[in-house]
């Protein structure tokens, strides 16, 4: 079967854009004979077995500069090679997204960032601090802004080893029959690892804030966000489940144990649920580089993805585990560069985020640039971040 993938990549390897017609590296000011190294790189995993398949698009000054696909579907020759607009599950890049959803019901006035998270989730008003062994009162009521930003004391339970982190692995978190709802109410019955408003955490906090916007808008998350984003942005593979039409555009992993695309949820995770494509994922960012507009329909006001995209964070530092990096802040929805110092390319004020399964974004408003990538492979998606940095770094004009 590898031999028969082998021959299949490399003979697909290099595809045209499917989706997203508009590709011009001149005008982008994109060198892509320098990308030739990425293309490289990805072919050798591919041909190695260590990954299906992978796309890379670049957006600068307007344009699409640089948009292919590389390799196939799946572990199979026969799943098809990939394309530039196949589905992937984003994972955590679902996380803008809902926090997008509930700015846009602070702008209408549905909430506030300084509202106690127990106005619409009375469970957590009596939330307890799990502190040398023992449960002890919060300090101070966790808020709609601690949950954008993750300073909640909210944490996940599938990586770190600490007491806290050990209750949330027995918890049964991640049973795709319960509701939106009964995730809350489970997660304020567990305690929190820090005091709100202390020490920033990757946690469940963007799972509860999908709920804060079902409460505030008496919609589910899944309709609010596409009446609200999705449809008006044409963003129309992005959802929480993929309708059967489209399952032979669904990029498989080597290996079992990814959500199903195919199963529509009950629970619907705002912090890790959806699937999408690069080009609408591009067209998200898009919005968001532009102040939150896009061909003339506007999702956000400027001054909200201003507060979006600044660091929030201030003299909170990450707590027990950085996930963060050395220059790194975070907004609301977004990590956010404090300095065009780092150990990797970027500038002051780039934002980025990823998914569990490899896919990966940032934004450049200093360059005018945009760049997804999707891969299906979580054990390769630490070594290529900072790889794919250099290589569209390495390739501007």
């Amino acid at each position: 079967m590898k031999s028969v993938l082998i021959g299949a990549a490399f003979a697909l390897l290099c595809l045209p854009a499917s989706a997203m017609e508009m590709v011009d590296p001149a005008k982008a000011g994109i060198d892509t004979n320098k990308l030739e190294t990425a293309k490289t790189e990805i072919i050798k995993d591919i041909s190695d077995g260590k990954l299906a398949g992978a796309t890379l698009t670049v957006f600068r000054n307007g344009v699409i500069g640089y948009d292919e696909a590389f390799g196939t579907r799946g572990n199979g020759a026969s799943e098809g090679p990939l394309k530039t607009d196949d589905i992937f599950r984003i994972y955590s890049m679902s996380k803008p997204i809902t926090t997008t959803a509930a700015m846009i019901l602070m702008e209408r006035g549905k909430l506030k960032l300084e509202d106690p998270l127990s106005k619409y989730v009375p469970s957590f008003a009596n939330s307890q601090v799990l502190a040398d062994g023992k449960r002890v009162p919060q300090e101070r009521p966790i808020t709609i802004a601690d949950l954008m930003r993750h300073t909640s004391g909210i944490v996940y339970g599938f990586f770190g080893d600490t007491p806290a982190r050990a209750e949330y692995r027995n918890a049964n978190l991640y049973d795709p029959n319960q509701t939106n709802a009964e995730l809350a109410d489970k997660l304020a019955m567990l305690p929190l690892e820090h005091q709100p408003g202390s020490a920033w955490e990757y946690s469940h906090s963007t799972d509860v804030l999908a709920r804060v916007v079902e409460v505030a808008s008496g919609q589910s998350i899944g309709d609010f966000v596409k009446t609200n984003i999705l449809d008006p942005l044409g963003m129309k593979d992005t959802s929480f489940y993929v309708e059967a039409a489209k399952k032979d555009r669904v990029v498989e992993p080597q290996y079992p144990g990814l959500l199903n695309p195919l199963q529509k949820p009950t629970y619907q995770s705002g912090g890790g649920g959806m699937m999408s494509t690069a080009p609408d994922y591009v067209t998200f960012l898009r919005m968001i580089l532009n102040n939150g507009s896009l061909n003339g329909t506007q999702i956000l006001k400027p001054e909200t993805v201003q507060l979006m995209t600044s660091d929030q964070l201030g003299d909170i530092k990450p707590g027990n585990y950085n996930l963060l990096g050395p220059v790194y802040g975070f907004g609301y929805g977004f990590a956010v560069r404090r300095s065009d110092e780092g150990p990797f390319p970027g500038s002051k004020g780039d934002l980025y985020w990823g998914g569990y399964a490899g896919t990966y974004f940032w934004i450049d408003p200093s360059e005018n640039l945009i760049t997804v990538f999707m891969m299906q492979a979580p054990k390769l998606r630490a070594g290529y971040r900072p790889r794919i940095r250099s290589w569209v770094y390495n390739a501007l004009k």
